[in-house]
């Protein structure tokens, strides 16, 4: 028997090569020998093991799987020469069976061997294909950045943006606007269309007069009707503040200064009036609420009332007369010897200082000699006014109730004033107020005995307390409570019983 030495396959003494692999065949060694002495009758193997019988030829033990043929180190054989196989695989085929050639192409070791290089082959191609697809994609895909985009959760999703509040000028809805003209219909310059107009292109203008009023005061809105009157060359002669919700005397005099500068397009047609119902707020939250409140004044406006503030073009002042021109003298004729030549008299000559002296000087305005008379006044210099008509409008600041009446008395004693709005403010009531707030502060403080005097932007403290704690402690509730410092301490300490209380 023979064989192969590397699928282990048995083959006729016949054979010379392995079906399966190509190999040559080698000699079926001896079967181990049982350890009396050899095989048993007919020509068995005894398994070593389990002294098991085996037929001849079977390698492995049918009943404990011991190998019967002995573990010898691999040798392989050098197979001949190429054209000795073929020699010798013709002989055989001649003298034996006809047999099968062997399958072409390598043998299945070689063929895994193949298999498995191929597989690294393919895996190494298509890793360096990946890289040059992110090389290309990296290198030749236009940059841009990238934009974060962060998963919204529900609530943010839900909650709607937030607008910034802004400050804004409108005219109101509700309350028409209109244009009234003296004589006959108005012309196709002065409709409504076109004042509304006008009021949308010097909107910025009347925005930034507002901001500046905020910038003093956050809160401050208005709604108010202003007039203004319209020449037929179009400038504006006049603007008043018929009414509005909150007197504000800066900002009446910013609208009608921005409104006086306004022109609009020239016509033939008479001169117009233009009511302009103009809300300002500073947020779009407000604006229905001073609409509503600029309705229900304009609703009760008398026609004959006296507006809250008027402005008016000055009449343009009379030019010069020029100076006389001197007459001239005509020279007396000469008379003979011995007559004497008088000189010709000239008449005086008018200097610069005489000529503007017999200018006869305008009157002045009415709101001229209320702020000369206010000048005048020591006491009643912070004291501003503004006049609508015969009324007159105080505003400012002063001492005392005192001086805030005599600034009223002062004014009603001009010539040509009818009435007189007294808004005034005094000191003296500021202080009252800064120290109910600060005495208010420190009873929550538990400080109910400390007493506090404010004189301008000074406090005085007075009283007493427990602990010196307590003292120092009444200063910064005073300073923190009101925009004051604290000039004098004169509390004093007067401890309890003994048990602090």
């Amino acid at each position: 028997m023979k064989i192969c030495p590397r699928c282990e396959k048995t083959y006729p003494d016949s054979e010379s090569f392995c079906e399966t692999d190509g190999s040559a065949l080698i000699a079926k060694g001896p079967a181990f020998a049982a350890p009396g002495g050899g095989s048993s009758a007919g020509g068995k193997v005894e398994c070593p093991v389990c002294g098991g019988q085996a037929e001849p030829g079977e390698v492995i033990c049918n009943f404990c799987g011991t190998r019967l043929v002995p573990e010898e180190p691999y040798k392989l054989e050098q197979p001949p020469p190429r054209v000795e196989q073929q020699t010798q695989r013709m002989a055989a085929t001649q003298v034996h069976r006809p047999q099968e050639p062997p399958p072409p192409g390598p043998s299945p070791r070689r063929s895994r061997g193949n298999r498995r290089l191929a597989l690294i082959g393919y895996a190494a191609a298509a890793i360096l294909a990946l890289f040059a697809g992110i090389y290309m994609a990296l290198h030749l895909t236009p940059h841009k950045p990238a934009k974060l985009v962060s998963e919204a959760t529900p609530s943010a999703i839900a909650t709607p943006p937030v607008a910034i509040a802004q400050p804004m000028v409108a005219l109101a809805n509700a309350i028409p606007l209109q244009v009234v003209t003296t004589v006959g219909a108005p012309s196709p310059d002065r409709t409504e269309a076109s004042a509304r107009g006008k009021f949308d292109d010097n909107k910025p203008a009347l925005l930034d007069a507002y901001k500046q009023v905020l910038s003093a005061n956050p809160g401050a809105s208005d709604g108010m009707m202003v007039r203004i009157r319209v020449l037929p060359d179009g400038t504006i002669d006049s603007a008043a503040i018929r009414t509005s919700t909150s007197p504000n005397p800066e900002l009446d005099a910013r609208v009608v200064k921005s409104m006086m500068g306004w022109t609009f397009a020239p016509t033939s047609g008479p001169e117009a009036e233009i009511d302009y119902p103009v809300i300002f707020v500073p947020n779009e939250s407000e604006r229905a609420k001073v609409e509503s409140a600029l309705q229900t004044k304009v609703a009760s406006l008398s026609p004959s009332e006296a507006p809250e503030y008027a402005a008016s073009k000055a009449p343009p002042t009379p030019a010069a007369s020029p100076s006389p021109a001197i007459a001239a003298v005509p020279t007396p004729a000469p008379t003979p010897p011995p007559v004497v030549r008088r000189a010709p008299r000239v008449a005086p000559r008018r200097t610069r200082k005489e000529e503007l002296a017999a200018i006869p000087k305008p009157t002045p305005s009415l709101f001229e000699r209320v702020k000369q008379t206010l000048k005048s006044n020591p006491k009643l210099r912070r004291v501003h006014a503004y006049t609508a008509n015969g009324t007159v409008t105080l505003y400012g600041k002063v001492f005392d109730n005192n001086d805030r009446l005599l600034a009223e008395r002062v004014v009603r004693s001009i010539p040509g004033v009818t009435g007189v709005v007294n808004t005034v403010t005094t000191d003296t009531a500021q202080w009252k107020a800064e120290e109910a707030q600060i005495q208010q502060q420190l009873v929550n403080a538990g400080l109910p005995n400390v007493t506090v005097k404010v004189i301008g932007s000074d406090a005085y403290l007075s009283g007493s307390v427990k602990t010196a704690l307590e003292r120092e402690r009444a200063v910064t509730i005073a300073e923190g409570a009101a925009p004051v410092t604290v000039r004098s301490n004169i509390i004093s300490v007067e401890p309890g019983s003994i048990f602090g209380f």
